[in-house]
């Protein structure tokens, strides 16, 4: 008969892993500043407005229009400049797409010039609006999945939740602002655009649909910690940052449109300057201060074209045909954004630009395996 296993002769149970601090894409310090915390600017440029009546020294005293200068000029107008780093500066991908480079750039303002001679400028203005707004949860979307990537966030459940609480939450802020619409968009005084509005309540039930994905959300992350497991801890406050932007643009403020497109976008311009300054570094290490380069000279045309943009706002005369063609720079800027970043076509680019975080993910692999 055999005897009975002892304690001394039961194997003691393997350690747990220790949980591993939350990877970045950059570094905690750049990713904050830029892609995350730069969220606050939304509510700096909605202090501007309020207040704009105090500088009424320049721009004949209009809040819209100051809100909007300092928004496009320092801001919107550089980041698009900026992509041209990556279309034209990058030989490769220059090679790549030549024809979209150089004879789409020619279709897009030529597209511009007709529709603004026909007299649809306005409702050219209010399309650009919201493809930018589709835009720009794209590329909210695109850091969260980098996060997601860093940090080995791939669960199906953690999958669909996600994706679905992220969505459907920016869709209903955006619905909400876009619904039931009895007038014109005005743009801006008398340039105003007739547009379909969205059903009353589109907005509305969209929001409660997502307070309850939240609610799942946040059991999910509870559950995460009682399983001892780690929590994408950049994921969420990028998601929590974009979604607080929105809501507070679309739900919680009423402002003009040219305002509220400042506000909109101005987090995603930030978040766009800081990842673009990252592929150039790294893309073109052989280049001094490539960075910084690139930076002045995107402030100085963003300076320019915004001059341009309140000239035309301002006198739609000559001026609004100079603007026009920046309009449409902006549309393609969308347009190619939507391929230029995508990481299943450019696996080089991907192992470019996540490298950090991939070598940081490797070695503390290598470092965990070590101490067991």
């Amino acid at each position: 008969m055999s005897q009975p296993a002892t304690a001394a002769s039961t194997p003691a149970p393997a350690p747990a892993a220790p949980l591993q601090p939350p990877r970045w894409i950059v570094s905690p310090r750049y990713d904050l500043g830029f892609f995350i915390l730069s969220a606050g600017l939304t509510f700096a440029f909605y202090g501007v407005y309020r207040f704009a009546h105090h500088l009424g020294f320049v721009l004949r005293g209009d809040s819209i229009l100051i809100t909007y200068f300092l928004f496009t000029a320092l801001f919107d107008q550089p980041h698009i400049f900026q992509t041209l780093s990556r279309t034209h500066f990058d030989r490769e991908e220059f090679q790549k797409r030549r024809s979209l480079y150089t004879w789409g750039i020619a279709a897009f303002v030529a597209a511009g010039l007709g529709i603004t001679a026909m007299g649809w400028e306005a409702e050219l203005l209010v399309f650009a609006a919201l493809f930018g707004s589709w835009h720009i949860i794209r590329q909210h979307w695109g850091l969260i999945r980098a996060y997601k990537a860093v940090n080995r966030d791939w669960q199906p459940v953690d999958n669909w939740l996600d994706g679905l609480t992220f969505y459907v939450g920016m869709v209903a802020c955006l619905f909400n602002d876009y619904s039931d619409i009895r007038g014109p968009v005005v743009v801006y005084r008398d340039l105003q655009a007739r547009f379909p509005s969205l059903p009353p309540h589109a907005g509305e039930a969209l929001w409660d649909v997502f307070l309850v994905l939240l609610v799942l959300f946040g059991i999910r992350q509870t559950w995460r910690v009682m399983e001892g497991r780690a929590v994408n801890v950049p994921k969420i406050l990028l998601m929590a940052a974009a979604l607080t932007t929105h809501y507070f643009v679309f739900f919680a403020t009423a402002t003009p449109f040219l305002v509220a497109e400042a506000l909109e976008t101005v987090y995603h311009d930030v978040q766009y300057q800081g990842w673009i300054m990252h592929y150039q570094r790294r893309r073109f290490p052989g280049v001094r201060a490539v960075a910084a380069k690139w930076f002045s000279l995107a402030m100085l045309y963003g300076l320019g074209v915004g001059i341009i943009e309140v000239m035309g706002l301002m006198n739609r005369g000559w001026a609004l045909w100079l603007f026009v063609p920046f309009t449409m720079l902006v549309l393609y800027h969308y347009y190619v954004d939507g391929l230029i970043w995508r990481f299943r076509e450019y696996p080089e680019l991907r192992a470019l630009l996540a490298g950090g975080a991939e070598q940081r993910l490797s070695a503390a692999s290598a470092s965990t395996s070590s101490r067991r």
